[in-house]
């Protein structure tokens, strides 16, 4: 069975990693897409990682990632592993005590529900009175280029047959295109269809910061987000809502950084954050049903899939998604036609 991943990011290097678990019989190859010195998502990730997502499905696959990597000093080394805590700022408290109990049950003493007099007294402000938090201790950062390398290598090592940075030619039994925020066009360049995926500007900036800095949090009341970076930083972030981009010119737009950096130095009045001394821009693939997940492309049976739109939270979820990816695509094995995917 001849396998090839269109794309090397972190999710085409998991898928690969995985395959060659399984399936280690299997020829797999890995063809990245000669973006290199561009900025992918993989690349430009912040790494955090943590269980709790708001949507239940993420959550588990989120959940199932963490307790992987908590539980193998292989994985924590090749990602880079540092642990710290994580706060999620809810409205409400709708649904966090399932959510907490879930987390719970797989990792006992890591998640609980805290409410804004305590908030308050870990720095927090401009806090309703309804407002709660999950907090985890068993959380954390990581690097996913580096976890992205050492699949990759230990695939090459140990699968039968892989090659990487060819531009493969000849058909193959199964295809999947995991090339990020670069899949819609590529789909389109093949005639397969790709009104589903859409991609969207991903904004970071770093801000040297002076007072006690928090762990990562996830303010979902004014969206801002971040975590410690280096000795002195602070990650801040926010959404965006710019669809549709060019993945080879992700845009930086300087009033995000100013807008994240404000409503942080709001929620946490004794920090003293300071102008961005780095801006950080991307584009990543959503798929219609969110989620990094693989996905059939063109004619039923025909071995075409993608393995994409995770949204900007891979890094949180590919573990889980890519294992089960992996068996989905042995499973399609047993019936695939062999079709041709190109770039053109």
């Amino acid at each position: 069975m001849r396998v090839r991943i269109i794309g090397g990011g972190l999710a085409g290097a998991l898928l690969a990693w995985r395959l060659s678990d399984l399936v280690p019989d299997w020829r797999v190859e890995v063809v990245l897409t000669g973006r290199t010195g561009r900025v992918d998502a993989t690349a430009a990730s912040g790494g955090a990682v943590r269980a709790y997502e708001d949507d239940p499905g993420q959550r588990r696959l989120a959940l199932d990632s963490l307790v992987e990597l908590l539980g193998s000093p292989t994985l924590r080394r090749w990602a880079d592993f540092r642990p710290s805590a994580a706060t999620y700022l809810r409205r409400d408290r709708a649904g966090l005590d399932d959510a907490v109990a879930e987390i719970e049950h797989r990792l006992p003493g890591s998640a609980r529900i805290a409410d804004a007099a305590e908030l308050a007294g870990l720095g927090w402000a401009g806090l309703a009175p309804g407002d709660v938090a999950v907090v985890e201790r068993q959380a954390g950062q990581i690097a996913p280029g580096r976890l992205r390398e050492a699949a990759l290598a230990d695939s090459r090592a140990r699968c039968l047959e892989s090659t990487l940075d060819v531009v493969a030619t000849g058909n193959a039994d199964l295809t999947v295109v995991a090339a990020g925020a670069w899949t819609p066009g590529l789909l389109r360049a093949s005639g397969l269809p790709a009104d589903s995926y859409r991609t969207k500007s991903l904004q970071y900036s770093v801000h040297p910061v002076e007072g006690t800095r928090p762990g990562q949090f996830v303010d979902g009341v004014t969206g801002v987000y971040g975590r410690p970076d280096g000795a002195y930083g602070l990650l801040l972030g926010v959404p965006t809502d710019a669809w549709d981009i060019d993945p080879d010119a992700p845009p930086t737009t300087p009033a995000l950084a100013d807008r994240a950096r404000r409503l942080a130095g709001e929620r946490f009045p004794g920090l003293r954050i300071g102008p961005a001394r780095l801006r950080i821009g991307s584009v990543d693939c959503y798929h219609d049903e969110p989620g990094l997940a693989l996905r059939p492309v063109g004619p039923p049976g025909h071995g075409v899939f993608t393995f994409t739109g995770g949204a900007g939270g891979s890094a949180k979820t590919a573990l889980a998604a890519s294992l089960r990816a992996a068996t989905r695509l042995v499973e399609s094995g047993r019936t695939a036609q062999p079709t041709p995917v190109e770039r053109r």
